[in-house]
C-alpha cells in the first residue's frame, strides 16, 4: 500500500530504531507510543484494499479519542481518515469491494469523500479527507529525513486546525491493521491524551473556535457525551464571545442542538449553555423567561427553572419507559 516505505520507515516503526540513533535524528514532536490494535475495525482490511499503493493514510479524530477511552461501540461508527490520494477514488473502490454503500463528495477546507453503509443494526460512516504532501515528495532539495520531518510537521499542522485537543490526535493507518497491527506513534501536538486522562474538553486554539463558532456547541455536546468538564478558561472565553455563534449557519446550529437533545443529561447541558449566554443568542425568548419569577402559591419554581425541571423529568421518564 505504501509506495514510499523507506520514507515512512521511521514514522511507522520508529520504536524499532536503536535509541542512540533515534536521538540523533530526533524530531520536534512529543512522541507517544500506543499499540495500533486498539484502533482496529473489522472493515479496515477492506479499506486497505481500496487504497492505492502510493497512498499514505492516517486515522484521525473521534475514533482515536473513543478507542483511547475504550468507549462501547454503539449503533453508529464514524471514522475519519487523512489520505494522500484522491478521496473520491478511494470511496468508489471501497464501495465496489463492499458491494454496498452510499457515497458523497463535498468540499470544505479540503476535499472530502464519504461512504455510508450498514451491517445489521450498525451504521458505518467513513470520511476520507485529502492530505496534500505532493510538494514535499516532489521537492528534490529535500533528503530522506527532511521529507520525513516535513510530513510529520504537516500532520501536526492539520491536527492543530481542529476543534478540541481530544479530537486532534492521529495514528498511521497501517499500524491498526489486524494481524499486522503494531506499536505506533500517537500524533498529539496539543496534548489531547493528557486532557483525555484529565476528563477535560479544551480547544486547540481560540482562533479555531472563532473561525467556526458551531464548535462551541460541539464542545458542550462532547462534554455531555463523555461526561467531561469544559475547561474553565474556555468557559470564560465563551461567555465573553457568545455573540459569535450568530455567524454560524442556522442549519449547523440546529444539527448540534438536536444532537444535544438526543443524548442523556440534556437538561444539565442546556443549563450550562444558558449560563454562558450561548443559548440566549440562539433562542432570545429565554431572556424573557428568566425575568418571570414565581407566580401564585402553586408554582414551586420560576418559569425558567420550571422549564429546565420539565426537561429533566422528561429525560428520567424516557429512561424508565420501555418501548
Amino acid at each position: 500500500m505504501l509506495g514510499i516505505e523507506k520514507l515512512l520507515e521511521k514514522i511507522l516503526h520508529r520504536q524499532n530504531i536503536p535509541k542512540e540513533k533515534r536521538e540523533e535524528f530526533d524530531i520536534d514532536i512529543k512522541t507517544k507510543y500506543i499499540h495500533g490494535l486498539l484502533f482496529y475495525n473489522s472493515y479496515f482490511d477492506q479499506v486497505a484494499k481500496a487504497l492505492q499503493r502510493d497512498t499514505i493514510c492516517f486515522i484521525v479524530g473521534g475514533w482515536i479519542r473513543d478507542r483511547l477511552l475504550n468507549r462501547p461501540i454503539k449503533d453508529k461508527i464514524d471514522i475519519d481518515f487523512l489520505v494522500t490520494t484522491d478521496p473520491f477514488e478511494i470511496v468508489k473502490k471501497l464501495k465496489s469491494i463492499l458491494g454496498k454503500g452510499d457515497i458523497f463528495q463535498f468540499e470544505k477546507e479540503k476535499n472530502v469523500a464519504t461512504i455510508i453503509f450498514t451491517e445489521e443494526n450498525l451504521r458505518y460512516r467513513f470520511d476520507f479527507s485529502y492530505f496534500d504532501i505532493s510538494d514535499i515528495m516532489n521537492n528534490p532539495e529535500l533528503d530522506f529525513y527532511d521529507k520525513e520531518k516535513a510530513i510529520i510537521e504537516r500532520v501536526e499542522q492539520d491536527l492543530l486546525t481542529r476543534d478540541f485537543t481530544i479530537n486532534a490526535m492521529a495514528i498511521v493507518f497501517d499500524d491498526a491493521l489486524g494481524l499486522g497491527a503494531s506499536q505506533t506513534v500517537l500524533f498529539d501536538p496539543s496534548n489531547g491524551l493528557e486532557d483525555i486522562q484529565a476528563g477535560i474538553v479544551r480547544p486547540v486554539s481560540y482562533e479555531n473556535i472563532y473561525e467556526d463558532p458551531v464548535r462551541i456547541l460541539r464542545g458542550y455536546r462532547i462534554s455531555q457525551e463523555l461526561d467531561f468538564e469544559i475547561e474553565k478558561e474556555f468557559e470564560k472565553w465563551v461567555k465573553k464571545n457568545k455573540n459569535i455563534i450568530k455567524n454560524s449557519p442556522k442549519e449547523r446550529i440546529r444539527d448540534e442542538i438536536l444532537k444535544i437533545f438526543d443524548k442523556s443529561n440534556t437538561s444539565a447541558t442546556v443549563e450550562k449553555l444558558i449560563k454562558t449566554g450561548i443559548f440566549q443568542e440562539i433562542v432570545p425568548e429565554i431572556e424573557e423567561m428568566i425575568k418571570i419569577k414565581k407566580t401564585g402559591q402553586f408554582h414551586k419554581y420560576d418559569l425558567f427553572d420550571h422549564s429546565l425541571k420539565t426537561l429533566e423529568y422528561m429525560e428520567e421518564l424516557l429512561k424508565k419507559k420501555k418501548f
